[in-house]
């Protein structure tokens, strides 16, 4: 449960001088990021876990600088730890983000060289290695992507784990437009991966980035309509309704399937840190009720949605689109 305002203050009047690594963690995830910083700030500890969770807790406040300071600094007391390094790749990104032109290429490149750290380290960690395929399918050559590195990254996945690597597979045959390898692929995953909805999920992303809409939606119903007996496979399902809702704005069509299929999520799904939050399925309906000329009412939901939206890229889009209906 979290803290009323009055025991927040009052316990930050009365934190010890030595608040010990854990009271600071459980502050954290119970959201109370002030007392969190508070508690870290004043610990005289030097274990890494104090600079990781100030780290989090700057670049959940809108602090770049201030997070990759705190996140360098976790790394050098713990260097050999692959989590530390995967989470300063986050944060590197989200500096390139923020960043102006001449500052992205220097701050793309050390992402590369964290994800690459992190994969190294644990070389058997499945998310390290997707994520890291990822960035060399999507990042220019000039910025460090290489789709060769994909290629041998997704091959070495498919032995860790055999779904994911044939979605990077067929992601990167896809990319490097060799559709011998890409069909040989796809019908042998088609058949293997029937009743699994991840794959029909990141089938769907796939053509979903290459803008073939049509085949994107179908593959996101097949998901959709899916069986889910696991946490994984529930997961894929409400990303897939989600991504129904996010491809109809993208193809300007289908609008009433997208609204159904963004409802279904708010009402149904069960969201994890993986799946894209209730406000961004409401700003993604807003979305629909803006394409459909429908600007007052998709005003009214943006505004609503301003104060609420702690996600700083939400808040941006947020202002971008009232700024552009007004």
């Amino acid at each position: 449960m979290k803290l009323s305002l009055f025991t927040l203050l009052l316990g930050l009047q009365n934190i010890p001088a030595h608040a010990n690594i854990e009271q600071g963690i459980i502050a954290f995830d119970n959201g109370n990021l002030p007392l969190s910083q508070k508690i870290f700030s004043q610990e005289n500890d030097t274990s890494y876990e104090k600079y990781l969770y100030l780290a989090k807790i700057a670049s959940a406040n809108g602090k770049p600088d201030d997070a990759e300071k705190y996140i360098n600094e976790a790394i050098e007391l713990s260097p050999q730890n692959a989590s530390l390094r995967f989470i300063s790749a986050d944060i590197l990104a989200k500096q390139a983000e923020a960043g102006n032109v001449f500052s992205v290429m220097g701050y793309i490149k050390k992402v590369k060289k964290a994800f690459t750290a992190a994969v190294e380290l644990a070389p058997n960690n499945i998310e390290y290695r997707r994520v890291l395929i990822q960035f060399h399918i999507n990042a220019p050559s000039l910025l460090g992507g290489d789709i060769d590195e994909a290629l041998k990254h997704a091959k070495v996945l498919k032995k860790l784990d055999v779904l994911s690597g044939t979605s990077a597979l067929i992601q990167v045959y896809g990319q490097m437009e060799n559709t011998e390898k890409f069909n040989e692929v796809l019908q042998v995953a088609l058949i293997e991966f029937a009743d699994e909805p991840e794959f029909f999920f990141q089938l769907g992303i796939f053509y979903q980035q290459q803008e073939h809409y049509d085949a994107a939606l179908t593959y996101f119903r097949n998901a959709a309509n899916m069986a889910s007996a696991t946490d994984e496979q529930r997961q894929a399902k409400y990303s897939a309704i989600f991504q129904l809702g996010r491809t109809s704005i993208l193809s300007d069509s289908n609008f009433s399937e997208g609204e159904k299929a963004l409802t279904q999520y708010l009402n149904e799904a069960i969201i994890s840190a993986d799946m894209p939050t209730k406000n961004w399925a409401k700003f993604r309906l807003a979305n629909i009720v803006e394409a459909k000329g429908e600007k007052s009412a998709a005003v009214k939901l943006y505004n609503e949605l301003v104060g609420d939206a702690a996600d700083k890229e939400l808040q941006k889009q947020l202002v971008k689109r009232i700024k552009n209906l007004s």
